[in-house]
Parts: C-alpha cells; structure tokens; sequence
C-alpha cells in the first residue's frame, strides 16, 4: 500500500473522490455501464450496416460513420469514468461527443 493511499486512507477521505462520495461515483459509474453496454451493441449493429450499405453501394456512408465516431468516442468517455482515468461523467452529465458547439 502506497504513502498516499494511507494516508487518505488515515484521514477518512478514501470515501470521497472529486468532492462527490464513492457510493454516488458508484452509482453515476452504474449507469453510464448501462448507457456504454447499449452504445457497444449500437456500435456492432452500426458496423454491420455500413458493412451491408458499402458491399450494395461501393462506397462508406459518412454519417453512419461519423455517428459512429461519435459513439466510439463516447465508449472511450464511459470507459474512462468507470475506470477512474477522469472524474467528469459522461452523457447524460455532459454534453454527447461531437455536439459540443453543433447548434
């Protein structure tokens, strides 16, 4: 065990984490796991059709790809949340990738 991780842990801080308690971080990570599993399944269903629209056309559909983008990059958010590489929620706490000045 670290210096740092006894020392939060001697100062009773180890169950508060950015200013919110674990238990709310717990409950905030829950959710966005449910929200990234429907986004990994949208993304296979989305690979499936680009893959289907480019054998019948020949060619990539850019906004299925550029909503896929988005989606990925937004995996890549919940992901990061729930493994503590960033304490900012994803959507629905912050704004959805790729809409971040698009009014």
């Amino acid at each position: 065990m670290s210096y740092v991780h006894k020392n939060a842990l001697s100062e009773g801080s180890a169950d508060n984490i950015a200013g919110k308690p674990l238990r709310v971080r717990l409950l905030y990570a829950l959710g966005v796991a449910v929200l990234g599993y429907f986004t990994f399944n949208a993304l296979i269903l989305l690979g499936i059709v680009q893959f289907i629209y480019l054998a019948v056309t020949r060619s990539k559909n850019d906004e299925i790809s550029t909503f896929s983008r988005n989606l990925l990059t937004y995996l890549r958010e919940v992901m990061g949340f729930i493994l503590f590489h960033t304490d900012v929620p994803p959507f629905p706490f912050a704004p959805f990738p790729g809409n971040k000045g698009d009014l």
